[in-house]
């Protein structure tokens, strides 16, 4: 391989890279979708039809919106663990 061609195609790969990306990030702003309207929420508050979950409590706070407070959950399901299926097979 001749030196000019050891210079000049390396010189071509990133020329061409180059191009690709610039016209990519030209191209990137282009795409821009519309600005949308904001959502407007409802200002008076709606009470749920039905109470609130067993492990939960609700209260209002002083400017009258609900406050949910979780409580604890027993999420301790043993069916799920495999230490149990170890003896299946006998």
């Amino acid at each position: 391989m001749s030196r000019t061609l050891k210079l000049v195609l390396p010189l071509v790969v990133l020329v061409a890279v180059g191009v690709y990306l610039a016209a990519s990030f030209a191209g990137a702003s282009d795409n821009d979708p519309p600005p949308r309207e904001p959502v407007v929420l409802p200002s008076e508050s709606v009470s749920p039809s039905s109470p609130g979950s067993p492990g939960s409590s609700s209260s209002t706070d002083p400017s009258g919106v609900p406050v949910v407070t979780p409580g604890p959950v027993d999420d301790d399901d043993d069916d799920d663990d495999d230490r149990d299926d170890r003896h299946d097979d006998d």
